[in-house]
């Protein structure tokens, strides 16, 4: 299994528009931009079929490290925000 970095989906992607590389880049900075841009003022993000990006609350929680020097205590991770993603049918499918 191979892994796939940005500079990748780039060449591909301008393969498939029939324009050059730096064509590519801009069309995936561009919805990658905008991605981020709606997720930072809280909206949420539909690809359908692809799948979707939210921000989800994590509650606060007492975790034992198991490495550094606080190792086999209880420590506390405050809470905070990440953002999530929910694979859609269609990629589900491809993943099978």
């Amino acid at each position: 299994m191979a892994t796939l970095r940005k500079s990748d989906i780039t060449a591909r992607i301008a393969t498939r528009l029939g324009g050059s590389r730096a064509q590519g880049e801009a069309a995936l900075g561009a919805v990658l931009s905008s991605i981020q841009e709606a997720l930072q003022s809280g909206d949420k993000v539909v690809l359908t079929g692809f799948g979707s990006f939210s921000i989800r609350e994590v509650k606060a929680r007492r975790v034992k490290p198991i490495r550094g020097g606080q190792a086999g205590k209880l420590i506390t991770v405050p809470a905070h925000k990440r953002v999530g993603f929910t694979a859609g049918a269609e990629l589900n499918k491809a993943a099978q």
